[in-house]
């Protein structure tokens, strides 16, 4: 042979046995044994890593063993696959490697707790209402009056102490139009803060029509802004007085122990009493008074006897004010020289020293304006008062612990400065 193809030979012979070793991987000089590499774990997670291939089996014949299965991944990643075996003296088949389990899918994470509520603040405090008043502030009538204090007591004739909505009056009109310098009388806030009044007229010369009338006033006279019979304030002590009759719902006086005491009782009547003008009088200089209605509730036996210069009842009617029973006793419609009309009831278990109760005013209007005619609603009840008439020859005293006068409603009772 040429030494050419002696070399072709070699070089073919060289290269046969390489492609036997590209074929044949993990196979010893029998039958190849093919290492298997572990199969690529499945499944969601990542694959448990693959399995080294099998070593090169060594000896004659001896089986390559396959590596084992890796160990299953605890998720992600792809197995990785196994290193392919050198090629070993042929030998058997290895065994195939058991294949990678299924990698186990990753642990879910759990979800973020959920936030707790914050705890809702509490609610600020309300902020207190304005400032109380200020004490240096001074609470005065429209004549400049200011509040009375208890302890108070005045002689001066017509002078009067602001209570408020009311006024305590010292009212001698009679010894005043009869010049009588002899009358002592004043009228007096006791430190307990009841109300009272004292008196001590001589003869004067009066005909049994001037009498004095120490009071407690609530509203305006009835007879107008500049009248000659005005023995009291021009100006309403209240804003519920003057009321037109028909926005009148309700009216009322409650009296709490007014009590009457005497040294000498000449001539005399404890009593309540309203007026009713036919306009305004806070707005009109003659208001055109039209009636004055007096409840007697005690009264010296003189007071109902025409020989003594009073009047004997010669009237009938019975009227219920709430816990009050009345009688009418007199009735004129020439009062006072013809200016005005007159009613006089009598308290039914009278003659009272002592009257502690509450007066219905609106049933006794009612009942007025349905047994004589010539009232209208469009009249004004102007106002009410409590007092003691006193004329000649007369001393004594009187007190009220309390009074309390009621408009639609709306109750007033005396107010008082520190």
């Amino acid at each position: 042979m040429r030494k050419s193809g002696l070399i072709r030979v070699s070089t073919c012979l060289a290269a046969l046995l390489s492609l036997a070793e590209c074929a044949a991987p993990n196979s010893g000089s029998g039958p190849a044994g093919t290492g298997m590499g572990g199969s690529t774990g499945t499944g969601t997670g990542a694959g448990g890593t693959t399995g080294a291939g099998g070593s090169t089996s060594t000896g004659a014949g001896g089986t390559g063993t396959g590596a084992t299965a890796g160990a299953t991944g605890t998720g992600g990643t792809g197995a990785k696959g196994g290193t392919t075996g050198t090629t070993g003296v042929a030998g058997t088949t290895g065994t195939s490697g058991v294949a990678g389990t299924t990698g186990k899918a990753g642990t879910t994470g759990a979800g973020g707790s959920v936030s707790t509520t914050g705890t809702a603040g509490t609610t600020g405090a309300a902020g207190t209402t304005g400032g109380a008043a200020g004490t240096s502030g001074t609470i005065v009538d429209q004549g400049g009056v200011a509040l009375a204090k208890p302890g108070v007591t005045t002689s001066t004739s017509k002078q009067y102490f602001n209570l408020g909505d009311m006024r305590l009056i010292n009212n001698r009109w009679g010894s005043d139009a009869l010049n009588c310098s002899g009358t002592v009388q004043s009228v007096y806030i006791n430190a307990d803060k009841t109300l009272g009044w004292s008196f001590n007229r001589p003869t004067c010369g009066g005909m049994r029509g001037d009498p004095d009338f120490p009071e407690i006033e609530f509203g305006v006279a009835p007879f107008g802004t500049t009248s000659s019979l005005l023995t009291t304030p021009p100006f309403s002590s209240t804003t519920l007085l003057p009321i037109q009759i028909k926005n009148l719902n309700s009216a009322s006086v409650t009296l709490n122990n007014f009590t009457t005491t005497f040294q000498n009782p000449s001539y005399w009547d404890s009593n309540f009493e309203f007026w009713i003008s036919k306009e305004d009088p806070t707005v009109n200089a003659n208001a055109g008074v039209y009636a004055e209605i007096i409840m007697f509730l005690g009264w010296e036996s003189n007071r109902l006897n025409t020989a003594a210069g009073g009047w004997t009842c010669d009237k009938s009617g019975t009227v219920t004010a709430g816990a009050t029973t009345l009688t009418l006793c007199h009735q004129s419609d020439t009062w006072s020289n013809g200016q005005w009309r007159f009613f006089n009831f009598n308290v039914s278990n009278g003659p009272l020293s002592d009257y502690n109760n509450k007066a219905d005013i609106k049933a006794i209007l009612t009942w007025v304006m349905a047994n004589y005619t010539g009232f209208t609603t469009d009249m004004w009840l102007t106002r009410i008062e409590v007092g003691t008439e006193i004329d000649d020859n007369t001393q004594g005293s009187a007190q009220v612990n309390n009074v309390t006068f009621e408009i639609n409603g709306t109750s007033k009772v005396p107010q008082f400065s520190n």
